[in-house]
């Protein structure tokens, strides 16, 4: 084995060990956008049930503040959903594409 074939092989190995290791990345940010999304997706599904007229006429406007907080937080768990769909389907498709080059860079030694 020449001196330029064992430089190759190690710059090989070098390379599979930094894709396997951005893996080992993307695979719990994955995991960790999945178990967000699913609390988040849970709490958007609750109703507004708790929110409803205390029964006295000269405290409205604490129903129309808490109505206005309920459909602000609403917005933002929407928000947050989106942001965790595309950060898990980001992290998906890279470690499709790392896997990809891990597979294919075995193969080459």
């Amino acid at each position: 084995m020449t001196w330029a074939e064992r430089v190759g092989d190690l710059a090989t190995q070098i390379a599979l060990v930094g894709v396997n290791a951005a893996r080992i990345v993307s695979v719990p940010v994955r995991l960790l956008a999945e178990k967000v999304d699913g609390l988040v997706t849970s709490l958007a599904e609750r109703s507004e049930s708790g929110i409803g007229s205390s029964g006295s006429p000269g405290r409205t406007w604490v129903g129309i503040i808490a109505a206005v907080a309920w459909g602000v937080a609403a917005v933002a768990l929407r928000i947050v959903s989106i942001v965790t769909v595309f950060v898990r389907q980001v992290a998906t498709a890279a470690d499709d594409f790392l896997r990809g080059l891990a597979e294919s860079g075995s193969s080459a030694i």
